[in-house]
């Protein structure tokens, strides 16, 4: 003869069980999640030294990605920066994040400083090549191929 403490330790353990199992609701079936970008023990780029400094003499300027009413919602000043943009899905292209560590190819990013494919509005800096708008400076090959390095390199916060 059962009693009622063994019939509610049972109900809990197949309830605990059920529900254990019950995952996601995704229906399974699909593919496994893709791993975290896994960054090198030794970053070769640094926010801070190499990026940021792009950014305050390219983007971070007057009537550009500054102020109270920056560019596209995007403040690259310094302090403001990298949360304005890792993982920010972009206002232009909002299937695409600003930058997605270790996908400079699905970066917004990158495709408006090289020109890429599916860009909305202009190449950035605006005016570049040229005379850049704001006074600010067009970007040089090794300053984009840093930004991409960066990006690559899981787009740490150094």
């Amino acid at each position: 003869m059962r009693t009622p403490g063994a019939l509610a330790i049972a109900v809990l353990a197949i309830g605990g069980t059920l529900t254990g199992c019950a995952g996601g609701g995704g229906g399974g079936g699909g593919a496994p999640p893709k791993p975290a970008c896994k960054p090198p023990a030794t970053p070769s780029i640094s926010f801070s030294m190499d990026i940021q400094p792009i950014f305050n003499r390219s983007c971070a300027l007057v009537s550009c990605h500054t102020g109270a009413v920056p560019a596209q919602g995007q403040d690259l000043t310094a302090g403001v920066a990298y949360g304005q943009l890792v993982n920010v899905a972009s206002t232009e292209q909002p299937k695409l994040k600003r930058v997605k560590p270790g996908e400079p190819n699905n970066s917004y990013l990158v495709r408006k400083i090289q020109g890429g494919p599916n860009i909305s509005g202009v190449l950035m800096p605006n005016g570049c090549p040229g005379v850049p708008a704001a006074g600010a400076q067009c970007l040089k090959p090794d300053e984009i191929m840093a930004i991409v390095q960066w990006i690559t390199e899981c787009a740490p916060n150094n």
